[in-house]
């Protein structure tokens, strides 16, 4: 089982197969009573991968976009990383603006433009993945600026479209690859009625334009 989603909304349906004694394996965040999350991605780590970069190209004002609650505990797991760091370096949560999106294009346009409403002007936007960095690069040139002249984007899973993009979107890598294989491996041990692996993957920082490549000035 694979794909985002509302953790809450479809914990009953969880519980269901579970009864049935389905075999089944998932990838996602870890949850508390789930042992079938088995594959997942270190998705605080990824978080902070994002705002160290960020912070190491002069960037000084932040934002996220997507869901920061226990209803999408993976994006919730890359807000907290991207907090984590920015915290060290003395950017106060409250001053780093949150909207949630869910995982797409139209969603991360819409948060952005609420963004951009509340009178937010953040010089860099992290987002919980690939699909709602898109939205958030479209808003933001409809909105008349320019990425990453005037807002950078960073996303997270590498999906293909992140390289085709205009500009082509900095993220964080997921190796679903792996993931796939190991999840494959987990069932097939789950219907040997063998103990099966929790295992979190490492995530990847894949540089490309959308955040800038040049240091920006201190000030911004």
């Amino acid at each position: 089982m694979l794909g985002y989603g509302d953790y809450i909304d479809y914990e009953e349906k969880l519980q269901q197969l579970l009864a049935q004694q389905t075999h089944f394996v998932c990838w996602g965040a870890q949850v508390e009573g789930h042992p079938e999350f088995t594959i997942r991605s270190n998705n605080r780590e990824g978080g902070r991968q994002a705002a160290t970069h960020l912070w190491e190209l002069g960037y000084r004002s932040f934002a996220f976009i997507g869901i920061a609650s226990d209803h999408a505990p993976e994006f919730f797991e890359r807000y907290q990383g991207y907090l984590d760091v920015l915290v060290e370096h003395g950017i106060s949560p409250e001053d780093v603006p949150q909207f949630d999106a869910i995982s797409t294009e139209q969603a991360g346009y819409s948060a952005t433009q609420q963004l951009f409403a509340a009178g937010h002007r953040p010089r860099a936007i992290f987002t919980a993945s690939d699909l709602i960095a898109i939205g958030v690069i479209r808003a933001v040139q409809a909105a008349g600026l320019r990425v990453p002249e005037d807002v950078a984007v960073v996303g997270f899973d590498d999906i293909p479209m992140a390289s085709f993009c205009t500009p082509a979107l900095t993220t964080i890598q997921q190796n679903t690859t792996l993931a796939g294989e190991m999840l494959v491996v987990n069932l097939l041990k789950l219907i040997a009625q063998e103990s099966i692996n929790q295992t979190e993957i490492e995530p990847k920082m894949i540089v490309r334009r959308s955040c800038g490549s040049a240091q920006v000035t201190s000030a911004s």
